[in-house]
């Protein structure tokens, strides 16, 4: 059965104005998933007073050496968005600005935002997801344990900022990390800024370490909040999920498949929905969730930052770096883990195990 994605939507409907085919969920996931690319040097600040045209700021991307690596566990084929929404007419008044990054080691954070500057005179933020880098993979765990992280802190105060620098109605997005960065910015604005929100879109974002659904920001901002998850993803799923999920077809398999944007059916203009999650999605979601709660927060925490360590014991600093030296990166890994202390690799086994047994048949089903 043959099925459109996203580029399949752009071959439609790219040569159609937003003025005619008014602004939509696909057109958000889009420029959601061109925040990916490393538009450092390339486009100005929320200081700077200049923004550059879409299709000028994606040329001068193209520009830069290695500009379309993704990485081993990112969507391959953004490069090929970036490139086919570019020559797009639809998006050809589109500008953009207000560009931040941030990557510090110290305090394990990796953000990247952008404002873009469509043509009704509104503007949509696009908060990055996780990228290549072992230090955005850690912040991603960290958020089981630890709130808020400190890209969500970062989301907050560039959602402000943003709103002071350029007037307008907001939409903000973004996808896996970036959605519940999103979500995160908008429920924590200043009322003012809140007020000008009109749409939030988390396309397959993890939860929170806190269930916010009780509070009365998040209650106030609920209405505006759209949360897209494939109907198996994992990831969607994490912690502790804002509202109700609009399940999406997906053709991908796996953790990976399921949270690819280029696995995702697009009918027309939306997505192509489903009315419930799978059976196997419900199940994974289900064991990672009693694998957590079996943990202590302390022990979490500490699993987390020793898997990082042990990764990054040979100098890597992505995931790129990992798998392009993978046999000796992984003797490295063996030799630090087998000389620690027997407490830290008890403690291992234990989360290990743990898993495992999570992992295995639903207690539930099976008892």
């Amino acid at each position: 059965m043959s099925y459109k994605n996203c580029l399949d939507y752009l071959n439609d409907y790219g040569r159609l104005p937003l003025s005619l085919v008014p602004f939509n969920e696909i057109d958000s996931l889009i420029l959601s998933m061109c925040i990916y690319g490393d538009f450092d040097g390339i486009l100005p600040g929320l200081e700077g007073e200049e923004t550059l045209p879409f299709h000028r700021a994606i040329q001068k991307l193209t520009q830069k050496e290695d500009w379309a690596a993704t990485g081993p566990v990112m969507a391959a084929r953004i490069p090929e968005l970036l490139l086919k929404a570019a020559r797009a007419p639809r998006y050809g008044r589109v500008r953009m600005g207000g560009y931040a990054s941030v990557l510090d080691e110290t305090r394990d954070c990796q953000f990247a935002a952008v404002t873009y500057l469509l043509p009704d005179g509104t503007l949509y933020l696009a908060f990055r997801g996780t990228d290549d880098t072992l230090v955005g993979w850690k912040e991603s765990f960290s958020m089981a344990y630890h709130f808020p992280v400190s890209g969500q802190e970062l989301a907050a105060v560039y959602v402000k900022k943003a709103a002071e620098k350029f007037p307008g109605k907001l939409r903000l997005g973004g996808h896996s990390k970036g959605g519940n960065l999103a979500v995160w910015a908008a429920i924590q604005a200043p009322p003012l800024v809140r007020a000008r929100i009109h749409l939030v879109d988390s396309f397959d974002g993890p939860g929170f370490a806190r269930d916010l659904t009780s509070s009365k920001a998040y209650r106030n901002q609920l209405h505006k909040i759209d949360v897209y998850v494939p109907q198996s993803s994992i990831v969607g799923t994490l912690l502790h999920p804002t509202g109700q999920f609009l399940v999406i077809h997906s053709h991908g398999s796996g953790i990976q498949g399921q949270h690819d944007p280029f696995t995702w059916e697009v009918r027309g203009t939306a997505f192509r929905f489903r009315a419930h999650r799978s059976v196997l999605g419900n199940k994974s979601a289900k064991s990672l969730h009693r694998w957590m709660e079996s943990l202590e927060p302390w022990e979490l925490e500490a699993f987390v930052e020793l898997i990082f360590y042990l990764l990054s014991v040979n100098d890597a600093h992505t995931l790129t770096d990992i798998a392009e030296n993978l046999p000796e990166n992984a003797r490295a890994i063996a030799h630090t883990y087998r000389n620690l202390d027997k407490p830290t690799r008890r403690l291992v086994r234990s989360c290990l195990g743990r898993l495992m047994v999570s992992l295995g048949p639903d207690r539930e089903h099976h008892a």
